[in-house]
C-alpha cells in the first residue's frame, strides 16, 4: 500500500513540482500574456501497464484580488484510478499567484488519503519574507497558526513555479544549460538544479510532439532511484505544455501524459 501511494504522490506532485524553475536573471523574461485563461488540462499516469492515477489542471477565466494584487488563480486535483483505487487518495491544490511577478500570495491544499485528511492554508508576505502556514482543526472548527516561515524574496509555490517555466522563452537555453529550482512546498524551501537537454520528438496519443526536455537532479530521497532518474517534456511552442513526465523510482517506472 505505502509503494502505491508512493507512486500517485510523485504523479501528482510531479505535474505541479518538476517543472518549476527559477531562471538565472540574465536569461528570465516573463511574458504573462501567454496565460490561456480557462485553460484546463488532463493527465494519467502509469505504472507499467497499469494506470495509478488522474489529474486535471485549471487556470481559472476570472483574475482575483489578495490584498492589493490582482492574481490569477489555478487549481489542481488528483484522484487514484485503475488498480490504485484501492488506495482511496483524493488531493487538491490551488494558488492564487500575482499576475505581473508570477509569485504566490496564497495558496492552500485538501489532503484525503485513506484515512488520513489534512487541510492547509499559507499566506505568503515578500514584504517580510515570511510564509504563514495554517492548518484545519476540526475542533475548533477553524484554521490555526502552525508555523511561521522565512523565505527568500520572489517566492513562488510549487504551482506559481510551474507558471514561470512555461512563460520563459526556452529558445534562449542551450543544450547543457543549467537553472534551480527555488521554492516552498510542505513546510519547507528547496532547491533543485535541472539541466536542459534540448529539442526532441516524442510519440504520443495525440502524434509526434516538438518537445523541450529538461532533466531535474533531485536530491537523495526514498522515492527515486538516483539523481537523475526524472526526465520532463514540454512541448515547443508557445504554451510549453507539459507533455509527458518519465521517472524511475525503486518500486518500478512510472510515466506521466497529458490525454487528448
Amino acid at each position: 500500500m505505502r509503494n502505491m501511494t508512493l507512486l500517485y504522490r510523485f504523479f501528482l506532485i510531479g505535474i505541479i513540482l518538476l517543472p518549476v524553475s527559477a531562471f538565472t536573471q540574465s536569461k528570465m523574461k516573463i511574458d504573462n500574456k501567454n496565460v490561456v485563461y480557462g485553460e484546463t488540462a488532463s493527465y494519467k499516469a502509469s505504472w507499467g501497464f497499469f494506470t495509478i492515477g488522474s489529474a486535471v489542471t485549471k487556470i481559472d477565466r476570472t483574475l482575483y484580488k489578495v490584498g492589493s494584487s490582482v492574481c490569477f488563480k489555478i487549481d489542481i486535483n488528483g484522484q487514484t484510478n485503475g488498480l490504485a483505487r484501492l488506495f482511496y487518495v483524493r488531493d487538491s491544490w490551488t494558488s492564487y499567484i500575482d499576475t505581473a511577478s508570477i509569485t504566490t500570495h496564497k495558496s492552500s491544499r485538501s489532503i484525503r488519503e485513506g484515512t488520513y485528511a489534512m487541510d492547509e492554508v499559507i499566506h505568503f508576505d515578500h514584504v517580510n519574507k515570511k510564509a504563514e502556514v495554517k492548518v484545519y482543526d476540526k475542533k475548533s472548527q477553524t484554521y490555526v497558526l502552525k508555523k511561521l516561515y522565512d523565505t527568500p524574496e520572489n517566492i513562488r509555490d510549487v504551482i506559481a513555479g510551474f507558471m514561470v517555466f512555461r512563460l520563459v522563452d526556452l529558445s534562449n537555453y542551450q543544450k547543457g544549460d543549467t537553472f534551480t529550482i527555488n521554492g516552498f512546498y510542505e513546510d519547507e524551501g528547496y532547491k533543485i538544479k535541472v539541466i536542459f537537454l534540448g529539442e526532441e520528438t516524442i510519440k504520443t496519443e495525440r502524434g509526434k510532439i516538438l518537445c523541450y526536455k529538461v532533466k531535474p537532479l533531485v536530491p537523495k530521497n526514498h522515492v527515486f532511484d538516483g539523481q537523475d532518474a526524472v526526465n520532463v517534456w514540454l512541448s515547443a511552442n508557445k504554451s510549453k505544455s507539459i507533455i509527458r513526465i518519465r521517472a524511475k523510482m525503486f518500486v518500478g517506472n512510472v510515466q506521466i501524459d497529458l490525454q487528448k
